[in-house]
C-alpha cells in the first residue's frame, strides 16, 4: 500500500504541460518591426526571435528602449535547469504607436519533458501565431 501511495505521488508531481497563450497582433501598418533590445535575455534568444519575424516577411531593426518606431516588439525569457537547460518562460509583445496589439506567452512546467528541445522551434511556433 505504501508503494502505491509513493507511486501516485510521483505521478502527480511529474504532471504538467507546456502552455501557450497568443493574442494575434492586428493593425500592423507596415512590414517594419523594431525589436527593443532586452539585455537581460541571452542574445541567442533575440537572434532566433528576429529570424522568425523576418521569416514572416517583416524587416527588423534592433533599437534601445528609449528609441521610437511605429511598430515595436518586446521579448522576455527565462531559462530553467532540469536534466539540462530549457526555456522555462517567454513573453513576446507587439505594439503599434505604443499601444499593445498582440501578445504571446509560453510557460513550461519543470516536470514536463516536452520543455526540452530547440528554443528556436518554440519561438517559431509563437511568432507564427502572433504575427499575421
Amino acid at each position: 500500500m505504501k508503494s502505491i501511495a509513493i507511486a501516485a505521488l510521483l505521478v502527480i508531481s511529474l504532471t504538467g504541460c507546456v502552455s501557450t497563450q497568443v493574442t494575434k497582433a492586428t493593425g500592423i501598418s507596415d512590414k517594419n518591426i523594431c525589436i527593443i533590445d532586452n539585455p537581460e535575455v541571452p542574445v541567442d534568444f533575440r537572434a532566433a526571435f528576429e529570424r522568425q519575424i523576418r521569416a514572416k516577411g517583416y524587416q527588423t531593426r534592433i533599437i534601445r528602449s528609449d528609441e521610437t518606431c511605429p511598430t515595436t516588439t518586446t521579448y522576455e525569457a527565462s531559462y530553467g535547469f532540469h536534466w539540462g537547460i530549457y526555456l522555462a518562460a517567454a513573453q513576446l509583445k507587439v505594439f503599434s504607436n505604443g499601444r499593445e496589439i498582440g501578445k504571446a506567452v509560453y510557460r513550461a512546467p519543470r516536470a514536463d519533458m516536452t520543455k526540452h528541445g530547440r528554443v528556436e522551434g518554440k519561438i517559431e511556433t509563437l511568432v507564427a501565431q502572433l504575427l499575421p
